[in-house]
C-alpha cells in the first residue's frame, strides 16, 4: 500500500485523536483494563460522556471490550497504539518548550526540569512539596517517598502551602502531565518545578 493510499486512514485516526477526552481515556486504558465507572472517576468526565467517547474509540477499533460479571472492561486493541500516544506526548512536550521559550525568552534548562540528584538535594534541604500528578491509581501502585497525590484535574483547586516550592512529576520524561501541571501552578503564581525523569526515571535508579 502506497503512502497516498494510507492518507485517508491516517486522517481518520488523526481526527479520532483530535479530542482531549478521547486522548485522556486512551492513556488511562493503556495503563490496564478499566470499566466505564473507573475511567469516569480517573478522567473527571461524566459517566455518560465517558461511555460516548469509548463507543467512538471502539467503533474506530482503538479499544476492545470484554464482560466481567456486570461490568464491561475496556482495553487497547492490538497494534502500536501506546507508541502512537508516546509520540504525541513527545511532540507536545517539544512544542510546549518551544512556545514557552518564544514567549518568555527563558533558557532551555528552565524548561527541561530538575534532575534526580537535584531533587534529592532539595529533599535533604527541605522546604519543598513533591506532588504526583498522575492518576490516584498509578500513585497507589508506586510513588516517590513522601510525595502527595494531586491528579492534574484537581491541581487548580488544591491548596498549597505558601512557604514551599512545589515539585511535580508524572510518568516519565515524555509525559506531558507534569508540563501541563507547571502551567497550572505558574498561572496561580506558585513556585514550581518538574522532575525531568518522571517516576519511571526515579524508580529505575532505585531512589
Amino acid at each position: 500500500m502506497s503512502v497516498l493510499e494510507t492518507i485517508p486512514r491516517m486522517s481518520e485516526i488523526a481526527s479520532m485523536l483530535g479530542n482531549e477526552s478521547r486522548l485522556l481515556l486512551l492513556q488511562l486504558i493503556a495503563e490496564g483494563e478499566k470499566s466505564v465507572e473507573t475511567l469516569s472517576e480517573h478522567s473527571g468526565l461524566p459517566v455518560a460522556s465517558t461511555s460516548q467517547q469509548l463507543q467512538l474509540l471502539k467503533k474506530s477499533r482503538m479499544v476492545a471490550t470484554r464482560r466481567e460479571g456486570k461490568r464491561i472492561l475496556y482495553r487497547l486493541e492490538p497494534g502500536p497504539i501506546r507508541e502512537l500516544l508516546e509520540a504525541l506526548e513527545k511532540f507536545a512536550v517539544f512544542k510546549e518548550v518551544q512556545e514557552t521559550k518564544r514567549i518568555r525568552n527563558e533558557a532551555p534548562e528552565n524548561h527541561s526540569g530538575i534532575s534526580n540528584l537535584e531533587l534529592q538535594a532539595k529533599m535533604k534541604k527541605g522546604g519543598i512539596l513533591v506532588v504526583d500528578v498522575r492518576s490516584s491509581e498509578e500513585y497507589k501502585k508506586g510513588h516517590i517517598a513522601n510525595a502527595i497525590s494531586v491528579p492534574l484535574q484537581e491541581l487548580g483547586a488544591h491548596k498549597f502551602p505558601k512557604n514551599k516550592e512545589v515539585i511535580v512529576y508524572c510518568r516519565g520524561p515524555l509525559c506531558i502531565l507534569s508540563v501541563n501541571a507547571l502551567a497550572v501552578l505558574h498561572a496561580r503564581e506558585i513556585t514550581a518545578s518538574r522532575l525531568a525523569t518522571g517516576y519511571s526515571g526515579w524508580a529505575s535508579e532505585n531512589l
